[in-house]
């Protein structure tokens, strides 16, 4: 005779709910809120101002790329720069990375939007590192934002986040640029840009020392 388990009988239905037909049926919000448990004290608007920065990140990325293989040019030819945009370029994707991961750990969606098109070439050195300084100041102000925007939320933990990984790697970054656009004003000749090209062949923007290797 077959005795009725009533807690076997409801892990039969659960299983078959989950796990079965039903499933396919279930409404999609649903299943994510189901899979997103874990989500706790992580506003919207948080989760918004983190997919801006992520995009931000990935468009800095594609543009040190494209500056780095304009100084690869054979009309062009400067290895130095090319090497330490070309790690720039490694870098911010890394950065971005980053922040994806952490967005899953907390319970967030990523959004990746279209990456602009990065301006192709540069008039010279000079140029192309001006530019990079002002995108790298773009990029911390908007690490600036989240973590105001952290700290109004109450969101201790993304503060920590933003704190811990990035904006000390970000001054640094600015000084390296602005170091390197003063150096080169005072050898602002053919010569001088030789020479410069020499010495950034050791430069890095974070101050790792490895630059990416060229493929």
């Amino acid at each position: 005779m077959r005795i009725f388990d009533p807690f076997s009988h409801f892990l039969v239905g659960l299983s078959q709910t989950f796990c079965g037909f039903n499933m396919a049926k279930c409404n999609p919000w649903m299943m994510r809120r189901l899979c997103m448990i874990m989500r706790q004290n992580f506003a919207k608007s948080c989760e918004e101002k983190l997919n801006d920065q992520i995009n931000l990140e990935l468009k800095a990325c594609h543009q040190y790329l494209a500056m780095a293989y304009h100084f690869d040019r054979a009309d062009v030819s400067s290895p130095g720069i090319h090497g330490f945009f070309l790690q720039a370029s490694v870098e911010e994707r890394e950065h971005a990375e980053k922040i994806m991961k952490y967005m899953n750990k907390r319970g967030g969606t990523i959004i990746l939007s279209a990456v602009p098109e990065p301006v192709p070439q540069f008039e010279d050195a000079m140029s192309a590192l001006k530019q990079a300084l002002q995108m790298e100041m773009d990029v911390n102000q908007h690490l600036l934002d989240v973590h105001a925007l952290a700290g109004k939320e109450n969101d201790p933990n993304l503060c920590d986040f933003i704190e811990a990984n990035f904006l000390q790697e970000q001054v640094d970054g600015q000084k390296v640029l602005a170091d390197f656009i003063r150096q080169l004003e005072r050898a602002q000749n053919e010569v001088g840009d030789y020479l410069f090209d020499k010495y950034m062949i050791s430069g890095s923007m974070h101050g790792n020392g490895q630059q990416a290797k060229k493929h």
